[in-house]
C-alpha cells in the first residue's frame, strides 16, 4: 500500500506550554502517490502531554472525508491553520517538510491573513518591504505571486473573471494591494489588470476595500469611482457611515453621504 508522504507541516503549542495539560498540535498537508496521481489530505495529530512517551504525534486523524486535490488540500490546511490560532495555538516551529522555492512567500502571506494585534504596519507594507529587501526582479515577483495563488505564470498576468473567482478572498486581499502599489511599473500594471476584472472588488474583503478607500494610495484611487455605482453592495452602510467622514478623498465622502442620504 502506498503511504501518506508529508509534504508541508506545522507544530503548535497551546499557549498555556508551561502547564502540564498543554496540547501540541502537528498539522500536515500530506499526499499519497497512486498509479493516477497524487491523492491529498489534511493531518490533524495531537499529544498531551508531551512529556508521555506513549503519546506521540504519529497517526492523527484526517480533515476532509475524501480525497481533495492539492489546491482543495492547501486552502483546508490554511483554513484549519488560521482556525488553531483564533483558539490560541501560535506556532511553535516554521519549519516545513519539502520546502518549495517560494514557501517563505507562502508564510509571509499567510501572516499577513491575521496579523498580530500589536502590528502598525500593513500586510501589503511588510511584504513590500520583505521583498524589496531581497531585490528580486518583476518576473520573480511575478512567478512567487502566482505560486501563492496557485495559478500559471500567464494567467497572473493576464487574469479574467473566472480566475479571479477561484483565488482565495483573503489572499487576494494582502495580494492586490501589495501589487497595485508597487513601485515597479510591471508589477502595478498586473495588479491593476485584476483589479479591472468583473467582480474583483467584491472578491476582496470588506475591510481592505474599506481601508484602501479610507487612506492615501493608488488602490484607493482605482477603487473610488465604485463608491458610486456599488458603494451599498460593495460596503455595506457602516463602512459607508464611517467613510463619509474619515476618506482621504473628498469625492469617497461625498458618495458615502449620498447613499446614507438614499438609505434614510
Amino acid at each position: 500500500m502506498p503511504r501518506w508522504i508529508e509534504r508541508r507541516g506545522f507544530t503548535l503549542r497551546h499557549p498555556e506550554a508551561a502547564t502540564a495539560h498543554h496540547q501540541v498540535v502537528r498539522l500536515s498537508l500530506v499526499e499519497r502517490r497512486g498509479l493516477t496521481g497524487g491523492w491529498w489530505n489534511v493531518r490533524e495529530a495531537r499529544a498531551e502531554p508531551t512529556d508521555d512517551p506513549e503519546r506521540t504525534l504519529a497517526g492523527g486523524r484526517a480533515l476532509s472525508w475524501r480525497w481533495l486535490r492539492q489546491a482543495e488540500a492547501e486552502r483546508l490546511l490554511d483554513q484549519r491553520l488560521r482556525t488553531l490560532e483564533a483558539l490560541g495555538y501560535a506556532i511553535a516551529d516554521a519549519a516545513m517538510t519539502g520546502r518549495g522555492r517560494w514557501d517563505w512567500l507562502y508564510d509571509l502571506v499567510r501572516r499577513g491573513l491575521r496579523p498580530p494585534p500589536e502590528a502598525t504596519e500593513r500586510p501589503r507594507d511588510a511584504l513590500r518591504d520583505a521583498l524589496e529587501g531581497l531585490g528580486l526582479t518583476p518576473d520573480a515577483i511575478a512567478e512567487g505571486v502566482a505560486v501563492v495563488l496557485e495559478l500559471p505564470p500567464a494567467r497572473l498576468r493576464e487574469p479574467d473573471g473566472p480566475t479571479v473567482a477561484r483565488v482565495d478572498p483573503e489572499q487576494l486581499g494582502v495580494l492586490l494591494p501589495f501589487l497595485v502599489e508597487h513601485p515597479h511599473a510591471e508589477i502595478r500594471r498586473i495588479g491593476e489588470r485584476w483589479l479591472a476584472c468583473p467582480g474583483a472588488a467584491f472578491q476582496l474583503p470588506g475591510p481592505v476595500v474599506e481601508r484602501s478607500l479610507a487612506d492615501e494610495g493608488r488602490m484607493g484611487d482605482l477603487l473610488a469611482p465604485r463608491v458610486q455605482s456599488d458603494g451599498l453592495a460593495l460596503l455595506g452602510p457602516d463602512a459607508l457611515l464611517r467613510l463619509s467622514k474619515a476618506s482621504c478623498r473628498a469625492a469617497v465622502r461625498q458618495a458615502a453621504e449620498r447613499w446614507l442620504t438614499r438609505l434614510r
